[in-house]
């Protein structure tokens, strides 16, 4: 038995993280931050739904004095949650932060812009040190310093010496109060990076607290299915010591739906393989495997359904047209995926030829937790590229009901394409526009778009960055304001709010990307 990675334990402000405790659940204000009134009140509401730590956006001094208002009326109420400032572009800023809350939260993609690592982190570890404040190093895939894009290119290798620099200096200092994160808005990718990350970690004698989350993962089921796509196959590897959901919708609404992922996917202390080593794959680099062709299935190709009622019947299967000398059958459910994925690596590591067909049976009624426990359970044996089919049973719901259900998830798991993906964040202080309204219009008026990827982003701070995989963006300029862009580059600048969903619908037909319905 391998036992799996243990942070070190610290303590923010009382309340403590990492070690063998439970994930810790967070989210963070989409409001004003200068609107003490809103903000309090949204803080209170997410204390109530859960939330063990609260961020809030801080762009400026005033925002500084206005968290540290915040706190102070949190704090004479008797509610102790520690209140996380973020941070970005403005080193200055994380100092003054630093000592009015109990944590926050920098980019390392963005906060040596005005000066080096050497220059700016010592005096924040001081300042830190000074006043019992923890750190987040938040590396996001799309806001990579260009450094660090010029000498690794847009890899998780990038993403994980992006952090590396930065904590490096921290275990030098001793500094222990730290919490790192490798976020995208690609599941495979935030699960490889983490993974990543963690191992590089241990090489250097290192073990700071890891924080997960999939960033700008929409709403709806969409929403809840890519984070426990994102999350669990981490979890179930013994990584993870808080969680954040990130839903394009109410910040409180997130609080239950990360309490679920953490009781339905419980980190284990050991495990009967090595996550990092010794495995058929490569954990930190995806390659589909490319088993023989059966019938539909195989040859690397995109991940089939079986059921009765075939979602797409020229390429799905019928159940009583699986031989069960040719294909390997495997079967899960709730609680089981550690034991298939022990399974799964044993057939891998001596069968390269078989198709693989992923059997999951449940008897859970309740919608929302059977949901998440098949997201995440598939998720964990499909991150990996070795499953050719997939099969869902579970006699509370239709089969109609489930096979969207699989489609969602093989979509997050970035193992078939079948509708439009939409990557939204979930707002913070720095949006200027009703997201949640903007998004439902624009899901109105492309959701046809079946191969499409559309991002629909608050603020240009990680907008065009994690939205690099994105077809187009909608993106945030200001109040009132709206860019539209072709992948990474800008095309309409500036737009009035109240054109631009018409414009992104031109800017996709002038590219020859609109179908009409």
């Amino acid at each position: 038995m391998k036992t799996t990675y243990r942070s070190q334990e610290i303590s923010i402000a009382g309340l403590r993280l990492g070690g063998e405790r439970l994930p810790r659940i967070q989210s963070m204000c989409n409001t004003n931050t200068n609107d003490i009134d809103a903000s309090l009140a949204q803080c209170e509401r997410m204390i109530a739904a859960g939330a063990e730590l609260v961020r809030l956006t801080t762009q400026g001094k005033r925002e500084v004095r206005s968290l540290a208002i915040i706190a102070e009326k949190l704090h004479t109420s008797g509610k102790t949650v520690p209140l996380v400032a973020d941070i970005h572009f403005r080193p200055a800023l994380a100092l003054e932060a630093a000592k009015v809350c109990e944590k926050i939260r920098i980019n390392p993609g963005n906060y040596l812009r005005n000066g080096s690592l050497d220059e700016l982190l010592p005096e924040l570890l001081e300042v830190c040190e000074k006043h019992g404040t923890a750190i987040r190093i938040g590396v996001n895939h799309g806001s990579l310093s260009p450094d660090i894009l010029e000498e690794f290119g847009d890899t998780v290798e990038g993403m994980v010496e992006s952090a590396m620099r930065f904590l490096r200096l921290c275990h030098h200092r001793s500094f222990r109060r730290v919490v790192v994160s490798m976020k995208s808005s690609n599941p495979r990718v935030m699960i490889q990076a983490v993974r990543l990350l963690t191992l590089s970690m241990q090489k250097e004698g290192m073990a700071f607290p890891l924080h997960l989350g999939v960033t700008e993962a929409g709403d709806g089921p969409e929403g809840r299915i890519k984070s426990a796509t994102g999350m669990a196959p981490l979890l179930l590897e013994g990584m993870g010591d808080t969680i954040r959901v990130s839903l394009t919708e109410a910040p409180e609404v997130e609080l239950p739906v990360a309490e679920t992922i953490v009781n339905a996917f419980p980190k284990p202390p050991e495990l009967p393989y090595d996550p990092f080593a010794d495995l058929p794959w490569d954990p930190f680099h995806y390659k589909r495997r490319v088993a023989k062709r059966v019938g539909k299935m195989g040859a690397g190709q995109a991940v089939r359904i079986v059921s009765e009622n075939r979602p797409d019947p020229a390429i799905d299967l019928l159940p009583g047209k699986l031989a069960s000398d040719e294909v390997f059958l495997l079967e899960t459910g709730p609680g089981r995926a550690s034991e298939s994925k022990e399974t799964l690596i044993n057939f891998c590591s001596r069968n390269q030829e078989l198709p693989i067909v992923l059997k999951y049976t449940s008897t859970e009624k309740d919608p929302d937790l059977f949901r998440i426990q098949l997201a995440g359970t598939l998720g964990s044996l499909l991150v990996d590229g070795q499953i050719d089919a997939v099969w869902a049973e579970n006699p509370h719901f239709d089969s109609n009901t489930i096979n969207d259900l699989l489609l969602i998830v093989l979509q997050a798991a970035g193992a078939r394409i079948s509708r439009t993906e939409y990557i939204a964040c979930p707002s913070c202080g720095r949006t200027h526009f009703d997201i949640q309204k903007r998004l439902q219009e624009i899901k109105a008026a492309t959701s046809h778009l079946r191969t499409l990827k559309i991002g629909v982003m608050g603020c240009i701070v990680n907008g065009p960055g994690e939205m690099a995989d994105a077809d187009y963006g909608y993106v945030g300029a200001g109040p009132g304001r709206v860019s539209l862009y072709k992948a990474r580059t800008p095309v309409f600048l500036n737009l009035p709010e109240e054109e631009a969903l018409a414009k992104l619908l031109e800017l996709i037909k002038q590219e020859g990307d609109w179908q009409d319905q």
